[in-house]
């Protein structure tokens, strides 16, 4: 019975805990994604929320993860160190946004109002046409072929770069929010070292 009933609490905690770490996943993931990131460029309705849940999960993960680290290194000898941590984050975090959106710019063009990801590698029919038109812009292209971009560029080489662009994307997410979470963590150590400088005046 004792194991049981300990079993059960266990279950309950863990519950908890998963619900904190999901709202706090979708808290961060909305505030992100809100304003910083709009979903992946390039995929469809239904692939966009896989991705978006996947971000939330991966940022679930890191939030659990520096709150454990948080319990274990909460001392105002640790600020310092949580600093450097939110510094790191940030700095690779807009490395990664950066680097999407120069991808974003290099692989998308424009077509009916939206944006489509173009391919690495021609079709024949695509290079024959492109070897025929030099001067065409990527947009005409897409326009000539009617938005059928799997006709100029093989679709391997359009998911290819579609994962890639989606594997940036969901990079940003935890890298920004390990960011906000140290410096929380850190402003909070820093409060610790106020506090004894004002008590021991």
């Amino acid at each position: 019975m004792k194991s049981r009933s300990e079993s059960r609490k266990w279950l309950q905690q863990a519950r908890q805990s998963w619900l904190l770490l999901t709202q706090g996943a979708l808290w961060v993931g909305t505030i992100l994604g809100g304003f910083l990131l709009p979903p992946p460029v390039g995929v469809s309705a239904a692939d966009e929320k896989t991705w978006l849940r996947l971000g939330q999960f991966i940022v679930a993960v890191v939030l659990g993860l520096e709150i454990l680290a948080a319990r274990r290194w909460n001392q105002p000898r640790h600020s310092f160190r949580w600093g450097a941590v939110a510094l790191l984050a940030l700095v690779i975090g807009v490395t990664a946004f950066f680097r999407y959106q120069q991808l974003t710019l290099a692989w998308t063009a424009n077509y009916a109002g939206g944006k489509v990801v173009t391919g690495a590698e021609f079709t024949k029919q695509g290079r024959a046409y492109t070897e025929a038109n030099p001067k065409i812009s990527t947009d005409e292209l897409i326009f000539n072929f009617a938005g059928k971009t799997g006709e100029i560029w093989t679709p391997e080489s359009i998911d290819r770069r579609r994962l890639v662009l989606a594997a940036t994307y969901v990079s940003c997410l935890p890298l920004f929010t390990l960011c906000l979470i140290a410096v929380v963590q850190a402003m909070q150590s820093s409060e610790h070292i106020a506090r004894r400088s004002t008590k021991s005046r």
